[in-house]
């Protein structure tokens, strides 16, 4: 008998379901099929998921302590006479070494694995701590930290690619972020606007060429969980981005933003809300999952935002968490719903 976990299980159920009704199998031979899986008790998956964020955030915290702190390095460095470039050197060839390492486990067991997936975190760290003192060594070529993001994220890139690690294809994006924005600031001169662009701007720019990016590697042979990351990840940073612009508008200092009067970012209000709905409308229409859940909660954080921005001193908060409340409700019992409408029971 297989044993399957709860989603396939569900999966199986309407399938043979409709397989009976549809008239292919008989009754009898529908249930000898039900009978012929049977469903885990515990989702261990998720369960091992959620430990491994444990491990994940740990290793992050325990790394922060030891190595941006500096203290442990610099004992190392006044001991041996280690220079800056040397100490960069020995992180490089740490790096290559687990990445080696990284390579022969999934020669070895090339199946998806949260334990092996874990791994890539170490040589992520590393490689941080190379391009880092790299850094130092050259003075940071006189500031322009942005050529320092920039190399992380071409080397995470390319061993995210070569060894399809889905970890470090995340780095490589959340290190895209900052080298992108250093990099303008450092051309501008750290002046407030690039081309003409605050840095909400920017950032949608950046999400907009992630969502073209996540697009064409749809239709390459890149590994598939770089082009999902990719495009989820683009479409939130350009929904997040949207949501700072309809607060901010294109204001490039605290100040210019302080004195703007809200009338005058309607517009970029109007803009958001429709980035919304047209984000929930292709979700909906294309069937992807990921575009209607982030066009339903973004449209939804445009909703609270505008009242906290324009009705929060005029109207009563015991009636406004009321309607809060009320929306959550309603939103899950659509949810409901709608899991029940896919398990084929009554709502």
């Amino acid at each position: 008998m297989i044993e399957v976990d709860k989603r396939d299980g569900q999966f199986l159920h309407r399938v043979i379901r409709q397989w009976q009704q549809d008239g292919l199998v008989t009754d009898t031979q529908a249930e000898d099929l039900q009978k012929s899986y049977t469903v885990r008790t515990n989702d261990w998956q998720t369960i091992t998921l959620y430990i491994f964020i444990a491990a994940i955030s740990c290793a992050l915290m325990a790394f922060g302590s030891l190595v941006l702190d500096e203290k442990w390095i610099e004992v190392l460095r006044k001991k041996f006479s280690l220079t800056d470039g040397v100490i960069a050197f020995l992180f490089a060839g740490v790096t290559a070494f687990l990445c080696y390492q990284g390579w022969r486990r999934n020669k070895h067991q090339p199946e998806f694995s949260f334990n092996r997936e874990l791994f890539w975190l170490l040589p992520i760290l590393s490689t941080g701590v190379t391009v880092v003192y790299l850094g130092k060594s050259m003075d940071y070529l006189g500031g322009n930290y942005g050529i320092f993001w920039l190399l992380a994220t071409l080397v995470y890139a390319t061993v995210a690619l070569t060894l399809h690690s889905r970890l470090l294809w995340i780095a490589t994006l959340i290190c895209l972020i900052p080298a992108y924005v250093k990099l303008t600031y450092y051309v501008t001169g750290d002046a407030p606007y690039f081309l003409g662009m605050n840095l909400p701007c920017r950032m949608a720019l950046l999400g907009a060429v992630m969502i073209g990016a996540g697009w064409l590697m749809k239709r390459t042979a890149i590994f598939l969980a770089a082009k999902e990351i990719t495009w989820g990840g683009g479409w939130l940073l350009f929904l997040l981005s949207g949501w700072l612009i309809s607060i901010f508008g294109n204001c490039g200092t605290w100040e210019e933003w302080q004195a703007l009067r809200q009338v005058h970012l309607l517009l970029w209000v109007v803009v958001f809300s429709a980035q919304c709905i047209l984000t929930l409308l292709l979700g909906i229409r294309t069937k992807d999952d990921l575009l209607r859940d982030l066009g339903v909660i973004f449209l939804l954080l445009d909703l609270y935002t505008r009242y906290f921005e324009y009705l929060w001193d005029r109207t009563n908060k015991g009636l406004f968490f009321s309607i809060l409340a009320v929306s959550f409700w309603w939103l899950g019992k659509r949810i409901e719903k709608y899991v029940n409408k896919r398990k084929g029971t009554p709502g």
